[in-house]
């Protein structure tokens, strides 16, 4: 899984300058998330030689006689990602690769060797997306061998987007959400053995699996905010007073997650108290002990996430701690 730079966006002719380097600048954030995320990103063989203004390819807009003058930091940045990005034609190529006349939607079909390679390798169960520099999103695409729906890949959204839908891609199954959960949902922390839990729900992973990754996506997009942020605010981006450096009551917590449609509850006093109960809701971060005091309920009377709010040893990310058809309670 990887994505592959649609090098048909780099095409600055009526573009002003100011739109040329936010376009750039945003597509070099995306790269160096990828790369912290140890993602790899492929370029085709005729990016930095083929016309992306007039005559002018992309080197040649260094020259004086360019008719555009981009920043000195922004040119050093982009020769320093493309002077080692790999090169798509060098690795495996998917079958009907050969095939490159591609239509995006309604479009008129159009030659795009960068977007065949992320087409058919969809179309054959490997997830690819592109990088672009103003498409953004899934498309349908289509060729002479069949259709694949492709993610544009331009702000964080759209990256996390890419990788939710890689799941499906790429056979929604327990091996699968282990393998790209990190990727997916990158402001969780997955305690080592988490995924040992999915064998243990009842009804099997593939019965909640919808369910589970709605909990996942929600505590990966809005899970700190929820356990951290300041009250009264009960939805993102509610507009209030704030209780300077106040802590969220659990209520207030309760009340953010049902307003973000998750059910989640903290363990009620007993358990904690109850030695054989609280063991079972532990965990181990580093060299610290942790309770997972709140649990997720993918099912009314059966099949738990259990999860810690965001704590040093995570890195500041929510805590995915024990998956379970039901740990033990009192009695």
């Amino acid at each position: 899984m990887a994505f592959v730079v649609d090098s048909a966006e780099w095409c600055f002719d009526g573009w002003s300058v100011s739109e040329i380097a936010d376009a750039i600048d945003g597509l070099l954030d995306r790269v160096q998330t990828a790369r912290a995320r140890n993602e790899t990103i492929w370029i085709g063989n005729d990016l930095q030689t083929r016309p992306v203004l007039g005559v002018f390819d992309l080197w040649s807009l260094c020259a004086p006689s360019a008719p555009v003058t981009l920043s000195t930091e922004l040119w050093q940045e982009l020769a320093a990602w493309l002077g080692t990005a790999p090169c798509y034609l060098d690795g495996d190529w998917p079958d009907g690769m050969t095939e490159t006349l591609m239509q995006i939607g309604l479009d008129p079909p159009e030659e795009n060797a960068d977007l065949a390679w992320a087409h058919h390798h969809v179309r054959g169960g490997r997830a690819v997306g592109c990088l672009g520099l103003k498409r953004s999103g899934p498309h349908e695409t289509l060729s002479s061998r069949g259709h694949a729906s492709v993610h544009w890949i331009q702000d964080e959204t759209t990256h996390r987007a890419f990788w939710r839908a890689a799941i499906d891609v790429e056979g929604d199954n327990e091996a699968t959400l282990e393998r790209l959960a990190y990727h997916a949902f990158p402001d969780l922390y997955f305690q080592d053995g988490v995924w040992r839990g999915l064998g243990r729900l009842a009804g099997g992973y593939l019965a909640v699996r919808r369910q589970l990754r709605r909990y996942l996506s929600v505590l990966d997009d809005h899970g700190k905010w929820a356990f951290t942020f300041p009250p009264p605010a009960l939805s993102p981006g509610e507009v209030t007073e704030l209780e300077s450096n106040a802590q969220p009551s659990n209520q207030v917590i309760e009340r953010r997650f049902h307003g973000l449609n998750l059910t989640m509850a903290p363990e009620k006093p007993a358990v904690s108290a109850d030695p054989r109960c609280r063991s079972a809701r532990e965990i181990t971060i580093g060299k610290r002990s942790v309770f997972c005091e709140w649990h997720g309920k993918l099912e009314p009377h059966r099949n738990r996430l259990h999860v810690h709010s965001p704590i040093f040893e995570s890195g500041g990310k929510v805590v995915i701690g024990i998956i379970d058809e039901h740990l033990p309670l009192p009695g």
